[in-house]
Parts: C-alpha cells; sequence; structure tokens
C-alpha cells in the first residue's frame, strides 16, 4: 500500500497537484502524531487551525503560514498541508497549520490582522497542546512567507511582548522585496504604501535569526528577493542564513517537505539544523 502511493505521489505530482497533496497526507498519516483541528482563534468561519502533536517531548512551536498569492491564485485550505506538519512533528515540534481570510474578499492588512491573532491564540494556548509558548517559529512558503516575514520584521503587528516570544523565520521560495508584476497586488496592497508591503523594509538587524530557502529552478518568485533580503540583513548585522538549491522551482520546494521527496534534497535537513540550532 505505501509503496503504491509512493509511485502515485510521483506521477502526479507535477500533473495534479491536488492528487499528490492527497497522496503526500496520506503517506503522513503513518505517523506518530495528534492531531487536534479546527480550533477557532477568532470569530470568521476561516478563523480556524490545526494543531499536531508530536510523539514526545515538544522542543518548540512552529506556525506555518500556506501561500496561494494571497488568495488571488489557487489556495488550499489548511487541511492540505499536513504533511508539512508530519515532517515537523517528527523532528519534535507541535506544529500549527491556520487558515485565514483571503483576498479578494479583504486585503492585506485584514489577512495580517488574522495572522496576527494566531500568534497570540498560540502564545495563549499552544501549552495545553504540549507546545512551547516561549520558543515560537514562524514558517511560510511562497506568500505564507512573505506573512511570516512580516510578523518576524515588523514589531507593530505582534507587539513588543509578543514578539519576544519568536525564536525564529523559516521562508520557502517567500517575496521579501518585490515589485507589483501581477494585476491583483495593486488592488491587494492599495491600503498600505508601497515600502510597507515589503519585508525588506522593515528590517533593522534586530529581528530573529532568519532562514532563507529558494530553489534555482522558481519561475513564480524571483531570486532577487533571497539575495536582497540577505543582503540588507547582513548590512543591518542582523542573522541570516541562506539556502539556494539547484533544480528545485516553486513547488518543489514545498514537495521536498513531503515523504517521498524529503531525501531528494537539503531542504528539510536545513530546516531540521536551523531549529536545532536556534533553540538551543
Amino acid at each position: 500500500m505505501k509503496t503504491l502511493l509512493l509511485v502515485a505521489l510521483t506521477l502526479f505530482l507535477t500533473a495534479c497537484s491536488s492528487t499528490a497533496l492527497m497522496v503526500a497526507n496520506t503517506l503522513a498519516r503513518f505517523d506518530d502524531y495528534t492531531l487536534t483541528a479546527n480550533q477557532p482563534y477568532g470569530p470568521h468561519t476561516l478563523n480556524r487551525l490545526d494543531i499536531y502533536q508530536p510523539g514526545e517531548q515538544a522542543k518548540g512551536t512552529v506556525i506555518f503560514f500556506y501561500g496561494g498569492c494571497w488568495g488571488a491564485c489557487t489556495t488550499y485550505t489548511r487541511g492540505s498541508y499536513g504533511f508539512v506538519a508530519q515532517a515537523l512533528t517528527s523532528r519534535g515540534y507541535v506544529v500549527v497549520i491556520p487558515d485565514y481570510r483571503l483576498y479578494p474578499e479583504v486585503l492585506f492588512p485584514q489577512i495580517m490582522e488574522d495572522s496576527t491573532a494566531v500568534v497570540a491564540w498560540v502564545r495563549n494556548n499552544i501549552a495545553r497542546f504540549g507546545g512551547r509558548a516561549d520558543r515560537i517559529f514562524l514558517m511560510g512558503h511562497s506568500a505564507g512567507g512573505h506573512i511570516a516575514a512580516m510578523l518576524t520584521v515588523n514589531e507593530r503587528y505582534l507587539g513588543a511582548g509578543l514578539h519576544q516570544d519568536i525564536r525564529g523565520f523559516i521562508g520557502l521560495a517567500a517575496p521579501y522585496d518585490f515589485i507589483f508584476d501581477e494585476p491583483y497586488m495593486s488592488a491587494l496592497f492599495a491600503d498600505m504604501d508601497y515600502p510597507e508591503s515589503q519585508p525588506s523594509h522593515f528590517v533593522d538587524g534586530s529581528e530573529p535569526p532568519m532562514l532563507l530557502l529558494y530553489g534555482n529552478q522558481d519561475k513564480k518568485v524571483y531570486m532577487r528577493n533571497i539575495v536582497n533580503m540577505t543582503e540588507i540583513v547582513r548590512q543591518k548585522g542582523g542573522s541570516v542564513e541562506p539556502h539556494i538549491y539547484n533544480g528545485v522551482d516553486h513547488v518543489a520546494m514545498l514537495a521536498a517537505l513531503s515523504i517521498p521527496y524529503r531525501g531528494r534534497s537539503e531542504v528539510m535537513h536545513d530546516i531540521s539544523a536551523f531549529l536545532e540550532s536556534v533553540s538551543e
């Protein structure tokens, strides 16, 4: 059964993303973790999150924000990313995956309101699920990485008290320093000045350590994002660790966390090493 699922995922990963997600998540269910689903963190129907607990004492808590052009592209829900949670619970971390309101129903400031509420809920409640409220890592893929980066570098979202519990940031193929080259972007960020939409604008060197991961075959997010962000953080005296992987594209960066593809690149190894080094 497991072998057949591995073959199916290999065949469908590029041809049919929904089928690939189903297979990846089916494989992830074989592992030892406990899922507590559909926890409300706010009043909207999308203000719900899932919590994954490892079968051992937790080293920390990872909050993962998924992407999808902030809602302007095909967007899956939190239940589609169980394979991401399994990759991290297998390393001993409690994982929280939220849904959040999306464009065009709301604009970017409202998306950040939801994201801030997620972190506040985790800090106040995660101990009941075996997580560490004082050791929170923010992680995201694509637009989700942009959201997590904004929470990391712009303290005004979380406030000093909550921000001090953020121990690190992990960005997978995320935009940090970009231009509005898609028609929806001007509308999405209409309520703010352009610099305020860029994580790179807020870097001052005091932010938690950052792990920036990127594939050199990515056609959706340009390499300038990781290059510019790395340079800015270093110029400001901050802590940043960039990795660029040969032959990896935008989707493969996330697929690298799934069981069949985990050994095909150093993505998961680098995430684990970063979490361990920052958790000490």
